[in-house]
């Protein structure tokens, strides 16, 4: 296991600091592992483990991609934007038969 030793400040000198995407990864590991949280990679389009994602997308891909005439990019954004608008209060049973901005509002209201 990859680990890091930070000074007491918490960061390099600029003259010694990675950075990049290893430090972000190396980062990663470390809170990862403070936290106690196992990492494994899974293979890309894989719905067993991604299985929310991948119907998501599927669910859009029927809704909106398939059904989609873009004539601009401005067209084209102003549509998807519709789409966001309606998919998001759209109830979804993975999240207890509420929309994602009900779910999101509860979050806030939690938060805030």
């Amino acid at each position: 296991m990859h680990s890091l030793a930070f000074p007491p400040g918490g960061f390099a000198p600029l003259s010694t600091r990675e950075s990049g995407p290893v430090m972000q990864a190396s980062l990663s590991l470390v809170a990862q592992n403070e936290m106690g949280i196992e990492y494994h990679r899974i293979r890309i389009a894989t719905p067993r483990h991604n299985g929310k994602v991948e119907r998501q997308h599927r669910t859009d891909e029927l809704r909106f991609y398939k059904h989609m005439r873009m004539y601009s990019l401005a067209d084209g954004r102003k549509q998807l934007a519709v789409y966001q608008r309606q998919s998001h209060n759209h109830i979804m049973t993975c999240l207890g038969m509420k929309s994602p901005n009900q779910v999101l509002s509860l979050f806030h209201g939690v938060m805030w």
